[in-house]
């Protein structure tokens, strides 16, 4: 019985040792993630999703360009053709 309370208690401690561990490690993680992101403040950079957001604009105002650039073109040529019948 005296075996089963000491095999018991070590296996408490075990479990108490490792919870530990694991909040120490999931402190760590926090922090490291704290000074990361401090020191990447410091500098110009974008992160990943706004940059994918800023490449989404950019595609969409390249689309529109390309399309505004297609109707120049054509309201240029009826100008140029309306000039010559009016000739």
């Amino acid at each position: 019985m005296a075996s089963n309370q000491k095999l018991d208690d070590i296996a408490e401690k075990i479990t108490r040792g490792i919870r530990m561990l694991g909040g120490i490690k999931h402190e760590a993680d926090a922090q490291v993630r704290a000074i990361v992101e401090s020191a990447l403040g410091h500098f110009d950079v974008v992160t990943q999703e706004r940059m994918a957001v800023q490449e989404a604009m950019l595609s969409k105002a390249r689309g529109q360009l390309d399309a505004l650039e297609a109707r120049i073109t054509t309201l240029e040529a009826q100008v140029k053709e309306r000039e010559n019948t009016a000739r």
